[in-house]
């Protein structure tokens, strides 16, 4: 790609001017694709995505393979560049190029329209068979006999400043928004991993979608693991007779959130008067738990409800968790509420990691149908991201989020040069995390088992 802009200067030196242009040749700020190819590699993600796809196109004029299209777009959110603008100018990227599939001297990369048209021409039975690549892919994780998986509902609000179809004021919000329901599933209590999120309109009630989303996934994981036990989580929102009633028909356990009302406040008294009374004493803010049955007038029965109650700034604190999790298992009420609290780490941190480092909320195309698609493409890039975070494993970078990552890892300058026999990628000397981004790669090589992807030479 050439530009022809002159050269401007900064006044850094007292001695001789400092003199910048953007005339440096096949140079990229993003390395870290190479990683993320060999993660998708291992995943086969994108190759499956665009198998899930009915391409209409006349084949004798395809110019950019579905393939490429879903890399070339996955592996741009993954980047940091969540628009599709971005790729105006990134198309000519020879990293992504290579990341791609393609020689860095090959033609350039599929342009902003042509993303566009893609993202729009996605068709329902599309997004159905892009979903269950999703849920397969979850599944690929799961290992050969899991013993527990937990899946966590929760939804989020993503503003919206256009005219997109169903982008409705929501008061509680107080916004115009969408209000996707965002799964993850956490195997033998270890890192939450995203299964899908459902796009939404602004009003939606927290439950929408929720049963058809288990209906969808409970058998699925089922059909594979037949003895593994299932736990639904989320919070007050679900802990009603839809959710609990799909629980049970599916059979799978429950643990959801329930807000306060007079008749939970009436048989947790007892317990908030103890409580009341100790920190009356002692003033210091002690937790104190309790259970009994409860069921609310809609109710088909009783279900066993778990109180915490605490001072909190000089007030009573009851919060409620209804599930059911037995005793007999081990499932004390402070275990349950210890259990029901997990979510803090998932979902919400991580919809806090697909919203922000992944730019979740990203949703401008005016088709409802086209964001659909694309909450599904940022859910891909997120699964890529966690892949790599995998690799990670064992390091000082284990427990990072995506943008930490991304700033360490993913976005490190690289000069590439295009031999006879070999294309020779090379990151600055300088660089302090040499070591740890060479045994990332080799990790998700060994993993590998789509073609090969160049590695940075030494030195």
């Amino acid at each position: 790609m050439t530009h022809s802009s002159l050269p401007f200067k900064v006044p850094l030196l007292s001695h001789k001017p400092v003199a910048i242009d953007f005339a440096g040749g096949d140079l990229s700020s993003d390395a870290g694709l190479i990683p993320l190819a060999l993660a998708d590699q291992a995943m086969q993600l994108t190759r499956h995505l665009a198998d899930a796809v009915a391409d209409p196109r006349d084949p004798h004029r395809i110019e950019h393979s579905l393939p490429d299209l879903f890399r070339e777009r996955i592996y741009l959110i993954a980047q940091g560049y969540e628009d599709a603008i971005d790729a105006n100018a990134l198309r000519h990227d020879p990293l992504l190029k290579l990341a791609v599939g393609r020689d860095p001297d090959a033609a350039p990369l599929a342009s902003q329209s042509t993303l566009s048209r893609f993202e729009n021409a996605i068709t329902p039975a599309d997004l159905e068979r892009l979903g269950q690549v999703l849920l397969e892919a979850f599944l690929a994780r799961c290992g050969p006999a899991p013993q527990q998986i937990v899946l966590d509902l929760d939804p989020f609000v993503d503003e919206c400043h256009g005219a997109q179809q169903l982008v409705l004021f929501n008061g509680h919000y107080d916004c115009h928004c969408y209000l996707p329901l965002y799964l993850c599933g956490t195997i033998e209590g270890g890192r939450p991993f995203v299964i899908g999120a459902l796009l939404r309109g602004g009003r939606a009630a927290p439950t929408r979608g929720v049963k058809a989303l288990l209906h969808h996934v409970v058998p699925a994981i089922r059909a594979r693991y037949p003895e593994v036990t299932i736990i639904v989580r989320g919070d007050g929102g679900f802990g009603v007779p839809k959710v609990i009633n799909t629980c049970r028909h599916l059979k799978v356990h429950f643990c959801l959130g329930k807000p306060q009302n007079a008749a939970l406040n009436r048989l947790s008294e007892p317990l908030q008067l103890r409580a009341a009374v100790e920190y009356t004493v002692t003033h210091r803010a002690e937790r104190h738990y309790g259970e009994f049955e409860y069921a609310a007038e809609s109710w088909q029965r009783a279900e066993r409800t778990i109180a915490k109650v605490e001072v909190t700034q000089g007030k009573l604190n009851p919060r409620f968790v209804v599930t059911d999790l037995a005793a007999a298992d081990g499932f004390t009420p402070a275990t349950v509420y210890e259990f029901y609290c997990q979510r803090g780490d998932a979902p919400e941190n991580r919809i806090k990691e697909f919203k922000v480092d992944l730019a979740a909320d990203r949703l401008s195309c005016q088709d409802f149908r086209a964001n659909q698609f694309r909450l599904i493409l940022h859910g891909a890039a997120y699964m890529l991201i966690q892949t790599v975070q995998e690799g990670l494993a064992g390091t000082a970078l284990a427990a990072a989020q995506a943008g930490t990552i991304r700033v360490t890892l993913l976005k490190v300058a690289a000069r590439v040069l295009v031999r006879c026999r070999v294309v020779r990628v090379q990151l600055p000397t300088c660089y302090p995390w040499q070591a740890l981004w060479r045994r990332l790669v080799r990790s998700l090589q060994a993993a590998a088992t789509g073609p090969p992807v160049a590695v940075p030479a030494g030195g």
